[in-house]
């Protein structure tokens, strides 16, 4: 009998002598062909087999967004704007302008004593009461129990926390308790709640409140300052637009609108207070120049006054004029005086802008005497320094006749500027040390040049007008200089008179122009969107999840883990066999059975050559189907009419014979044990052509009996009288014994579960067939949906069973697996 098996196109070569199954080209590291698994088709099969997990994820994501949805309020944005006054140009250093300017609004309308009363006012410090599991409550009274909270006063001393307010069943009692430190505090309906609190709290109880608890949280007023700052939007475009545009939102429409209602008219008020404060404090710098130029007028009237009473009884001299001579003339004579006068001017100016600047090293500066100075009036960038000193001072002063200490940062009077006191001192500072004595200096300098000038000029001019009596020049001196201080007293008391004025008719800066309405609709209703997300979250979870479970299954599920993995080739695929599962298989999927059991015999008797050999059948776990492949194949075999021969050589767990209704002993190692003739061992079958050998007697020395000398004998004379022989090991995970009958037959089919065998364990027990003269043939494939589209190409088309007319094709070989 021809014992040589011909290789199977794409299938390892032939080692019945020696070498291994592996080696080049070996199952582990060849390619046995095959066609490849698509991605596409991967991902599908994964979809089927994980479909409840996709579809649990994708609900779990659908309810966490409708919960997330629930949770998270409406939101109302209600829109408002005001106008702003426009700015008003520079008028000299005691010009009012506007009170504030570029981003300076911006940051006045987020202020905390411009948000702070409003705070107060709409009773934003409070938030309750409270509900179970209903969303976030917003600032200030809310829900259907806000009555309770709406009267709800707070002291300056009051103490922010989280209360509990419980009201007895008859409604006539009520205990407050402070949740952190457990403080409470007890009355009757009609005492004030809460007054240990710094409450001013006198809540008329509904009936429907009576025997209830309500929690609510009462927050500081910066706090709640903080949470309109937080929602609120102001627009303003400073390059020339008057109109300010704000934004409010909130959960509530109403309240928001309210809310912002109030902002506008503190923002009306205070900017005001502002406004008049501001006006007032210049106009007050304005009288003080006034004051210090009345008396220096009233000083130069009186110096005049007695020198013309003093030189009253002295002779008048007449100016003699030489004819030719242009000094003496009338021009050359005024022009004498004038360079004199100017020249008298000019030290009297560097005098006082000395003494001036002296009194400023040594203490506070006084503006009046430079002010007061025709040559700092001359100096615009003197005159500009002076103006800046005059307006930071003015603002100190202010803020400290308010009480404010030096190292305020962020001060004022209600309603007032907000001054930042150690800016304005370091301004007023650097102005007194360094910027106006570099002016100073300037001018001084310039002084200096003009009095050499004119002195030179005016000792030409004097030795020519010896004879002018000093008397006529002095009381023109003084006559002029009468003249420049009513001329300074007379520009002062205009300038007065505008600043009262101005203060008197002053308006805000800030008027409201479109007023908040609340709106119907909410700006962002996003629960749709949440709960979509929500819902692609969870699916996205669960397909991520379901190709993570994929792609760390270590069991074969698909064709190219068989054929690229292991490099084995597929002799058949056996689809699911429903009646081994209790179930009724229809005729079509008893006529695929019928069909993978041919292909495989197909496959084998191309491979073994007259369809003469021996083989062992086994697999790398229990329950792969081995003893189910087996008893069919054989049953196929003997169906083409060759002489077949099961051997049942699982002698630990083997169940052929119940396959078959024969009894199980004696048998196979009844016979290698001495016990039973070769005869006696052989059983026939229900089929002709089939014969069965059992397993026999369990016996604990069964493997050692499996690779004696009466097995080879068994083995080498079966293989003569029979046309194929078919050994049933156990699995190659159940010891030696599937290595010892696979070196006795040459060769070997792996039986593989679809989504059963674990591939990790093949491949070990493979790498141990690589040590032993087997080869390894191919691979079964077993118990495979009819719906698996991984292997559709192993499949066959429906309607094309062979049959005789009238069989019943439902009729399934033995399903033992």
């Amino acid at each position: 009998m021809n014992t040589q098996l011909t290789p199977l196109s794409g299938n390892l070569p032939s080692f019945p002598a020696g070498g291994g199954a592996l080696g080049a080209g070996s199952p582990l590291t060849g390619n046995s062909g095959g066609p490849r698994t698509s991605p596409i088709t991967r991902y599908l099969s994964t979809l089927r087999r994980f479909k409840w997990l996709v579809l649990l994820m994708a609900l779990l994501g659908l309810g966490g967004g409708f919960l997330v949805s629930r949770m998270r309020p409406e939101s109302f944005v209600v829109r408002a704007s005001m106008l702003l006054a426009m700015p008003v140009g520079d008028n000299g250093p005691i010009s009012a302008g506007a009170v504030l300017g570029g981003d300076q609004w911006q940051k006045f309308m987020r202020s905390y004593r411009s948000l702070e009363p409003v705070a107060r006012a709409q009773h934003l410090y409070l938030i309750g009461p409270k509900r179970l599991g209903g969303p976030p409550l917003p600032n200030g009274p809310s829900g259907p129990d806000a009555a309770l909270l709406s009267g709800l006063e707070i002291g300056p001393s009051y103490t922010p926390g989280a209360y509990e307010m419980k009201i007895s069943a008859d409604g006539k009692g009520w205990e407050l308790t402070q949740l952190k430190t457990s403080r409470k505090s007890r009355g009757v309906v009609g005492d004030s709640v809460g007054k240990e609190f710094g409450f001013a709290w006198l809540p008329t109880i509904l009936p429907r409140w009576h025997g209830k608890t309500f929690e609510f949280d009462a927050i500081t007023e910066r706090e709640a300052a903080e949470d309109i700052n937080s929602r609120l939007g102001v627009n303003i475009d400073f390059r020339g637009a008057r109109f300010v545009l704000l934004t409010l939102s909130g959960q509530e429409s109403e309240k928001t609108a309210a809310t912002l209602n109030a902002l506008l008219k503190e923002y009306e008020t205070r900017a005001a207070v502002m406004k008049r404060v501001n006006l007032t404090a210049e106009a007050g710098v304005v009288d003080t120049q006034l004051r210090g130029a009345y008396d220096r007028l009233r000083n130069a009237e009186q110096a005049l006054l007695a020198f013309q009473t003093g030189s009253i009884t002295k002779p008048r001299m007449e100016l003699p004029v030489t004819p030719g001579l242009s000094s003496t003339s009338p021009q050359g004579y005024t022009a004498f005086i004038a360079r004199r006068e100017a020249a008298e001017g000019l030290r009297r100016d560097r005098r006082d802008l000395q003494e001036a600047l002296a009194k400023a090293q040594g203490g506070e500066i006084a503006v009046d005497l430079f002010l007061t100075i025709p040559s700092v009036n001359n100096s615009t960038e003197l005159k500009q320094v002076l103006g800046d000193l005059v307006s930071n001072e003015t603002q100190l002063r202010t803020a400290r006749a308010q009480g404010y200490s030096d190292d305020c940062r962020a001060c004022g009077v209600t309603g007032g500027p907000v001054y930042d006191l150690p800016e304005l001192i370091r301004r007023i500072r650097e102005i007194r040390s360094q910027t106006l004595p570099t002016y100073a200096q300037a001018v001084l300098r310039r002084l200096d040049g003009d009095i050499a000038r004119l002195d030179s000029e005016v000792a030409n001019a004097g030795r020519e007008l010896q004879g002018i009596p000093s008397r006529t020049i002095e009381e023109n001196r003084l006559k002029r200089e009468v003249d420049i201080a009513d001329e300074t007293y007379k520009s002062l008391t205009g300038r007065s008179e505008n600043a009262r004025l101005r203060e008197a008719s002053a308006l805000s800066d800030l008027s409201i122009y479109d007023p908040a309405v609340a709106p119907l609709l909410p700006s962002k209703n996003r629960k749709s969107v949440i709960i979509a997300v929500g819902l692609f979250a969870g699916l996205a979870g669960g397909l991520g999840l379901a190709f993570l479970l994929d792609l760390t299954d270590k069991r074969v599920r698909y064709a190219d883990q068989i054929t690229s993995g292991l490099g084995l080739t597929i002799l058949g695929v056996v689809p699911e066999i429903r009646r081994a599962k209790g179930e009724t298989p229809s005729a079509e999927e008893a006529a695929q059975v019928i069909e993978a059991f041919r292909t495989i015999r197909l496959n084998l008797s191309h491979t073994m050559g007259e369809g003469r050999g021996v083989l062992t059948i086994s697999s790398p776990s229990p329950g792969d189907g081995k003893s189910l492949v087996a008893s069919n194949l054989a049953l196929s075999f003997a169906e083409s009419g060759y002489r077949t021969l099961l051997i049942d050589g699982d002698t630990r767990r083997g169940e052929l014979h119940r396959t078959f209704g024969q009894e199980r002993r004696p048998g196979l190692l009844d016979h290698l044990t001495g016990e039973l003739d070769l005869a006696q061992l052989t059983r026939k079958t229900s089929h002709p052509m089939l014969t069965l050998i059992t397993a026999g007697s369990r016996k604990r020395n069964g493997p050692e009996l499996l690779g004696g000398v009466l097995m080879r004998e068994l083995i080498s004379s079966m293989r003569e009288a029979y046309d194929v022989v078919i050994v049933d090991s156990p699995p190659l995970g159940a010891g030696i014994d599937p290595f010892v009958l696979g070196t006795l037959t040459g060769n070997m089919i792996l039986v593989m579960r679809s989504g059963a065998t674990e591939r990790d364990l093949a491949e070990a027990k493979l790498q141990i067939v690589d040590q032993l003269p087997i080869r390894l043939i191919g691979a079964v494939l077993n118990d495979v949906r009819s719906s698996a589209s991984e292997y559709k190409y192993y499949s066959y088309s429906y309607g094309y069973g062979a049959t005789d007319e009238g069989e019943d094709v439902g009729k399934l070989p033995a399903t033992t697996s």
